[in-house]
């Protein structure tokens, strides 16, 4: 009896050293668990909200920075495979190699520099968030509806049947929807002209580019929410400039002026002792000048507008009356001999008013960030990437040109 209870009080000892254990262990585990689940919270809750900037009641997140990090470092791997892709479509030969030695170092070492990358989106997201508060405060918004519309246009796809697509410039270099010609009837006339009818482009046709375009964005880490955040901007970037810069007048002061360009200020001294003396303009412009673009023309440079030439030039050109015969006048393509052959104010066309109205746009968005004071946090290096990274084999490959014994990769970067 006394041996029973004995041994009784020894399991009971036992069990307790296994409960304890037990307890231990389940303690031990709920504290690992515990402290997964905080990573993970923290990694994907609390620092993706960290603010990086913050301007009035306008936000960006760490994780909207990282992502467009990632979008940035995807973008100039496409820049180095479209880079490759037209070196061998020239040729592949170590002269045409030279031509783009240069981009393509830079591309790369941007790529082995994530920092450098990091700190140049970070410069872009000041613009940006300057762009959101002063939209907001003009009450200018963009639905998703708006959005959706960008992109579908983006492929190509325009559900109104729009004839002269648009391609936004944000996502113009990432899908390149193409149409497959087929012959026109079922049953066609032998003695008939073939003609080549485009397959029509559909929604659902549109949904499987775009999806496929969203799994390659996948593989890099980047969400289709990101590419969405993107359109937005470039949306209240464009209806900012169109309210902005409308007060832009169309008419500007022109000049319609001829030159010649010549090496060196001898030369140029020469030529405008030849000229005073009555010489031809044209002859000599024929005969001296080194701009072959329009030495055949007399040096006509047609008419032109404030900030088409470098600013030496331009000043020179628009201080002369009409008639006038300038000193010369020297710029970083030699030494100009300039006459003024007009001056009036007139319309500028197209491009030249777009130019002018985005110039107004960047000095008034120069002008906004010079005004505003954001919060700008100090530890943003800690939430670049250095994803998505270019292949092993592109880099072989690169420097397999540079020794002039290429190796054609078989993979593109960007598939």
């Amino acid at each position: 009896m006394p041996q029973n209870k004995k041994f009784l009080a020894q399991k009971e000892k036992e069990d307790r050293q296994k409960r304890i254990i037990i307890i231990a262990t389940i303690a031990v585990l709920v504290v690992v668990i515990g402290l997964v689940v905080y990573g993970v919270v923290d990694r994907y809750f609390f620092q993706a909200r960290t603010p990086i900037i913050e301007l009035e009641n306008q936000t960006i997140t760490a994780d909207q920075f990282e992502q467009l990090v990632r979008w940035s470092r995807r973008n100039l791997i496409i820049e180095i495979d479209q880079i490759l892709m037209t070196f061998q479509q020239l040729g592949g030969s170590p002269e045409i190699y030279s031509y783009f030695e240069q981009q393509l170092s830079i591309s790369i070492s941007q790529l082995q520099q994530p920092l450098l990358v990091g700190q140049e989106v970070l410069q872009g997201m000041l613009d940006d968030i300057v762009l959101m508060v002063e939209a907001e405060k003009m009450g200018i918004g963009i639905d998703e509806d708006m959005i959706d519309q960008e992109i579908q246009e983006a492929f190509g796809y325009f559900i109104n049947g729009t004839p002269t697509p648009q391609v936004s410039q944000e996502l113009a270099a990432e899908v390149d929807p193409t149409s497959t010609p087929q012959s026109g009837s079922d049953n066609p006339d032998p003695t008939a002209t073939p003609i080549l009818v485009p397959t029509e482009y559909t929604e659902d046709l549109f949904n499987d580019n775009y999806q496929e375009f969203l799994n390659g964005l996948k593989d890099n880490g980047i969400v289709e929410k990101t590419i969405r955040e993107i359109v937005k901007i470039s949306l209240i970037r464009q209806a900012l400039l169109e309210k902005v810069a409308a007060g832009v007048n169309q008419t500007q002061e022109q000049v319609w002026a001829r030159h010649i360009l010549v090496e060196d200020q001898q030369t140029a001294l020469d030529i405008v002792e030849k000229l005073a003396a009555g010489e031809d303009f044209e002859a000599l412009a024929l005969e001296y000048s080194i701009d072959e673009s329009n030495k055949e023309s007399g040096g006509d440079l047609g008419w032109f507008a404030r900030g088409r030439m470098v600013p030496a030039f331009e000043t020179a050109a628009f201080a002369l009356e009409v008639g006038q015969i300038s000193d010369p006048v020297q710029t970083d393509f030699g030494w100009h001999i300039l006459e003024s052959l007009g001056k009036d104010d007139l319309l500028l066309d197209q491009a030249a008013y777009d130019q002018l109205k985005n110039e107004f746009f960047a000095n008034w968005i120069q002008e906004k960030r010079s005004e505003s004071d954001p919060y700008i946090n100090e530890e943003w290096a800690k939430y670049v990437p250095s994803e998505p990274v270019l292949p092993l084999e592109y880099l072989n490959y690169i420097q397999s040109l540079s020794v002039g014994q290429p190796q054609v990769p078989q993979i593109s970067p960007v598939e």
